[in-house]
Protein backbone atom coordinates (compact mmCIF):
# COMPACT_ATOMS: atom_id res chain seq x y z
CA UNK A 1 0.00 0.00 0.00
CA UNK A 2 1.61 3.44 -0.88
CA UNK A 3 2.06 6.04 1.93
CA UNK A 4 1.44 9.12 -0.93
CA UNK A 5 -2.39 11.04 -0.45
CA UNK A 6 -3.87 13.94 -1.90
CA UNK A 7 -4.66 16.53 0.12
CA UNK A 8 -4.96 19.85 -2.15
CA UNK A 9 -1.17 19.33 -3.82
CA UNK A 10 -0.93 21.08 -7.35
CA UNK A 11 -1.44 19.50 -10.64
CA UNK A 12 2.71 19.30 -11.36
CA UNK A 13 5.61 16.55 -12.03
CA UNK A 14 5.20 15.76 -8.85
CA UNK A 15 1.87 14.94 -8.41
CA UNK A 16 2.15 12.64 -11.30
CA UNK A 17 5.10 11.01 -10.40
CA UNK A 18 3.63 10.23 -6.58
CA UNK A 19 0.22 8.85 -8.50
CA UNK A 20 1.74 6.89 -10.95
CA UNK A 21 4.32 5.65 -8.29
CA UNK A 22 1.27 4.60 -6.23
CA UNK A 23 -0.60 3.19 -9.11
CA UNK A 24 2.13 0.48 -9.41
CA UNK A 25 2.96 0.00 -5.80
CA UNK A 26 -0.97 -0.98 -5.60
CA UNK A 27 0.25 -3.39 -8.57
CA UNK A 28 -1.57 -1.32 -11.50
CA UNK A 29 0.63 -1.01 -14.16
CA UNK A 30 0.73 2.76 -16.02
CA UNK A 31 1.51 4.94 -18.97
CA UNK A 32 1.19 8.43 -18.85
CA UNK A 33 -1.18 9.73 -21.84
CA UNK A 34 -3.38 12.77 -22.82
CA UNK A 35 -2.32 16.50 -22.83
CA UNK A 36 0.43 16.09 -19.72
CA UNK A 37 2.26 13.78 -21.78
CA UNK A 38 2.03 15.64 -24.74
CA UNK A 39 4.36 18.22 -22.91
CA UNK A 40 6.87 15.92 -21.57
CA UNK A 41 7.82 15.49 -25.49
CA UNK A 42 7.90 19.27 -25.52
CA UNK A 43 4.91 20.05 -27.28
CA UNK A 44 3.21 23.75 -25.85
CA UNK A 45 -0.42 22.62 -25.16
CA UNK A 46 -2.94 23.66 -22.50
CA UNK A 47 -3.28 20.53 -19.60
CA UNK A 48 -6.47 19.82 -17.59
CA UNK A 49 -5.43 16.36 -16.39
CA UNK A 50 -3.02 13.61 -15.67
CA UNK A 51 -4.19 11.26 -17.71
CA UNK A 52 -3.16 7.38 -17.40
CA UNK A 53 -3.44 4.20 -19.59
CA UNK A 54 -3.88 1.20 -17.70
CA UNK A 55 -4.78 -2.42 -18.07
CA UNK A 56 -8.63 -2.94 -19.07
CA UNK A 57 -8.88 -5.80 -15.87
CA UNK A 58 -7.70 -3.50 -13.95
CA UNK A 59 -9.63 -0.08 -14.80
CA UNK A 60 -11.78 -0.28 -11.46
CA UNK A 61 -8.95 -1.39 -9.22
CA UNK A 62 -7.14 2.08 -10.60
CA UNK A 63 -10.14 3.89 -9.21
CA UNK A 64 -10.61 2.63 -6.19
CA UNK A 65 -6.89 3.14 -5.34
CA UNK A 66 -7.06 7.05 -6.51
CA UNK A 67 -10.21 7.03 -4.27
CA UNK A 68 -8.46 5.40 -1.71
CA UNK A 69 -5.54 7.98 -1.75
CA UNK A 70 -8.15 11.12 -1.75
CA UNK A 71 -8.47 12.35 -5.06
CA UNK A 72 -12.39 13.53 -5.26
CA UNK A 73 -15.25 11.41 -6.68
CA UNK A 74 -17.01 13.41 -10.06
CA UNK A 75 -20.02 14.83 -8.50
CA UNK A 76 -22.85 17.16 -9.93
CA UNK A 77 -21.61 20.36 -8.32
CA UNK A 78 -18.41 19.85 -10.28
CA UNK A 79 -20.41 20.56 -13.43
CA UNK A 80 -17.73 18.36 -15.28
CA UNK A 81 -18.10 17.63 -19.25
CA UNK A 82 -15.45 15.07 -19.28
CA UNK A 83 -17.96 12.30 -19.48
CA UNK A 84 -19.95 14.26 -22.62
CA UNK A 85 -17.29 15.63 -24.52
CA UNK A 86 -17.86 15.12 -28.14
CA UNK A 87 -14.69 16.30 -29.10
CA UNK A 88 -11.98 13.73 -27.96
CA UNK A 89 -12.86 10.29 -26.59
CA UNK A 90 -13.65 10.38 -23.00
CA UNK A 91 -11.77 8.53 -20.26
CA UNK A 92 -13.10 5.56 -18.85
CA UNK A 93 -13.31 6.82 -15.41
CA UNK A 94 -11.96 9.92 -13.31
CA UNK A 95 -11.67 11.88 -10.46
CA UNK A 96 -11.29 15.20 -9.41
CA UNK A 97 -8.33 17.30 -7.96
CA UNK A 98 -10.17 20.41 -7.92
CA UNK A 99 -13.33 21.87 -9.95
CA UNK A 100 -11.24 21.80 -13.25
CA UNK A 101 -8.35 19.72 -12.89
CA UNK A 102 -8.77 15.79 -12.81
CA UNK A 103 -7.28 12.22 -12.81
CA UNK A 104 -8.30 10.38 -15.58
CA UNK A 105 -7.94 6.41 -16.40
CA UNK A 106 -7.99 5.21 -20.02
CA UNK A 107 -8.62 1.40 -20.95
CA UNK A 108 -5.51 -0.06 -22.90
CA UNK A 109 -7.72 -1.51 -25.23
CA UNK A 110 -8.94 1.86 -26.14
CA UNK A 111 -6.12 3.50 -27.06
CA UNK A 112 -2.70 1.59 -26.91
CA UNK A 113 -3.88 -1.77 -28.23
CA UNK A 114 -1.00 -2.51 -30.71
CA UNK A 115 1.78 -2.66 -27.70
CA UNK A 116 2.29 -5.54 -25.87
CA UNK A 117 0.25 -6.07 -22.35
CA UNK A 118 1.67 -3.93 -19.89
CA UNK A 119 2.40 -6.11 -17.26
CA UNK A 120 4.31 -8.15 -19.73
CA UNK A 121 6.66 -5.13 -21.09
CA UNK A 122 9.98 -4.79 -19.41
CA UNK A 123 10.57 -1.49 -17.65
CA UNK A 124 14.20 -1.62 -17.16
CA UNK A 125 15.92 1.34 -18.80
CA UNK A 126 16.08 0.78 -22.56
CA UNK A 127 14.66 -2.40 -22.36
CA UNK A 128 11.45 -1.98 -24.41
CA UNK A 129 11.20 0.18 -27.22
CA UNK A 130 7.32 1.38 -26.69
CA UNK A 131 8.16 2.53 -23.22
CA UNK A 132 10.75 4.99 -21.82
CA UNK A 133 10.74 7.14 -18.70
CA UNK A 134 9.41 10.83 -18.02
CA UNK A 135 12.63 11.70 -17.34
CA UNK A 136 14.71 10.03 -20.21
CA UNK A 137 17.65 12.70 -21.26
CA UNK A 138 16.91 11.98 -24.74
CA UNK A 139 13.35 14.58 -23.98
CA UNK A 140 14.05 17.87 -23.89
CA UNK A 141 14.06 20.03 -21.26
CA UNK A 142 11.81 22.72 -19.76
CA UNK A 143 11.75 25.35 -22.25
CA UNK A 144 9.64 28.26 -21.94
CA UNK A 145 6.67 27.96 -24.60
CA UNK A 146 7.53 24.33 -25.64
CA UNK A 147 6.22 21.96 -23.00
CA UNK A 148 7.00 21.07 -19.66
CA UNK A 149 9.85 19.04 -21.29
CA UNK A 150 11.46 16.11 -19.05
CA UNK A 151 10.62 15.29 -15.46
CA UNK A 152 13.88 15.09 -13.15
CA UNK A 153 15.87 12.64 -12.61
CA UNK A 154 14.35 12.21 -8.81
CA UNK A 155 10.98 11.62 -10.29
CA UNK A 156 11.51 8.10 -11.90
CA UNK A 157 8.55 6.32 -11.36
CA UNK A 158 6.53 7.81 -14.75
CA UNK A 159 6.83 5.74 -17.87
CA UNK A 160 5.76 6.63 -20.96
CA UNK A 161 5.04 5.83 -24.28
CA UNK A 162 8.03 6.17 -26.91
CA UNK A 163 7.18 9.32 -29.27
CA UNK A 164 7.34 6.53 -32.18
CA UNK A 165 4.75 3.92 -30.06
CA UNK A 166 2.49 7.42 -29.18
CA UNK A 167 2.72 8.53 -33.25
CA UNK A 168 1.92 4.89 -34.40
CA UNK A 169 -0.90 4.73 -31.94
CA UNK A 170 -2.39 7.99 -33.08
CA UNK A 171 -2.32 7.19 -36.46
CA UNK A 172 -4.31 3.49 -35.45
CA UNK A 173 -6.27 5.76 -33.28
CA UNK A 174 -7.43 8.11 -36.70
CA UNK A 175 -7.84 4.73 -38.75
CA UNK A 176 -10.52 3.74 -35.89
CA UNK A 177 -12.36 6.84 -35.91
CA UNK A 178 -11.97 8.37 -39.41
CA UNK A 179 -15.42 9.58 -40.62
CA UNK A 180 -16.80 10.09 -36.53
CA UNK A 181 -16.15 13.17 -34.15
CA UNK A 182 -12.96 12.38 -33.10
CA UNK A 183 -11.85 12.61 -36.20
CA UNK A 184 -10.12 16.06 -36.19
CA UNK A 185 -8.98 15.61 -32.80
CA UNK A 186 -6.66 12.75 -33.77
CA UNK A 187 -4.96 14.82 -36.77
CA UNK A 188 -4.17 17.75 -34.30
CA UNK A 189 -2.17 15.47 -32.36
CA UNK A 190 -0.41 14.20 -35.14
CA UNK A 191 0.20 17.67 -36.67
CA UNK A 192 1.47 18.70 -33.03
CA UNK A 193 4.23 15.86 -32.87
CA UNK A 194 5.29 16.77 -36.40
CA UNK A 195 5.38 20.07 -36.06
CA UNK A 196 7.38 19.97 -32.54
CA UNK A 197 8.30 16.16 -31.78
CA UNK A 198 9.45 14.98 -35.62
CA UNK A 199 13.16 15.65 -36.57
CA UNK A 200 14.33 15.22 -33.19
CA UNK A 201 16.38 12.27 -31.29
CA UNK A 202 12.58 11.41 -30.24
CA UNK A 203 11.08 10.98 -33.69
CA UNK A 204 11.16 11.03 -37.52
CA UNK A 205 9.77 8.88 -40.64
CA UNK A 206 12.53 6.38 -40.63
CA UNK A 207 11.72 5.32 -36.86
CA UNK A 208 8.20 4.39 -37.60
CA UNK A 209 6.56 1.05 -39.45
CA UNK A 210 7.06 1.17 -42.58
CA UNK A 211 3.19 1.32 -42.88
CA UNK A 212 2.58 4.23 -41.00
CA UNK A 213 4.98 6.34 -43.24
CA UNK A 214 3.53 7.38 -46.53
CA UNK A 215 0.30 8.80 -44.32
CA UNK A 216 2.80 10.42 -42.12
CA UNK A 217 4.99 11.64 -44.71
CA UNK A 218 2.05 13.55 -46.50
CA UNK A 219 0.52 14.78 -43.46
CA UNK A 220 3.64 16.55 -42.69
CA UNK A 221 3.44 18.02 -46.42
CA UNK A 222 0.24 18.89 -46.28
CA UNK A 223 -0.63 16.33 -49.38
CA UNK A 224 -3.43 16.51 -50.81
CA UNK A 225 -3.16 12.57 -51.29
CA UNK A 226 -2.96 11.91 -47.78
CA UNK A 227 -6.07 10.38 -47.24
CA UNK A 228 -5.84 8.12 -49.88
CA UNK A 229 -2.58 6.81 -48.52
CA UNK A 230 -4.66 6.74 -45.03
CA UNK A 231 -7.40 4.74 -46.71
CA UNK A 232 -4.42 2.01 -48.21
CA UNK A 233 -3.53 1.91 -44.73
CA UNK A 234 -6.64 1.36 -43.31
CA UNK A 235 -7.51 -1.64 -45.36
CA UNK A 236 -3.98 -2.99 -45.00
CA UNK A 237 -4.05 -2.40 -40.81
CA UNK A 238 -7.62 -4.01 -40.86
CA UNK A 239 -6.69 -7.23 -43.13
CA UNK A 240 -4.08 -7.54 -40.14
CA UNK A 241 -6.56 -7.53 -37.88
CA UNK A 242 -5.14 -4.01 -35.98
CA UNK A 243 -8.67 -2.94 -36.11
CA UNK A 244 -11.99 -3.16 -37.71
CA UNK A 245 -13.73 -0.94 -40.09
CA UNK A 246 -17.15 0.61 -39.36
CA UNK A 247 -19.28 -0.10 -41.37
CA UNK A 248 -20.89 3.14 -43.67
Amino acid sequence: MTDFHFGGQPLNNDLVASTSHALRTAGIPNLLWGNYLLTVYGVPTIVDDAAFIVPDTLIETAYSTLTDMGFIPCAPNFNCARPHTRRCPPPTSHLHIDDNLAVSLHRKSDMLWAIPDLGDIDLSRDADPNVMLACDRRLPPPIPGRGRGRFSSALDAVWIPSAVTYCEALILLLCRDYGSAYEDYWVVLLTYMLEFVDGTDLLDEDRLGEEYRPFYRALGQADPKMYTHLDALRRGLSKGGLFSIRPD
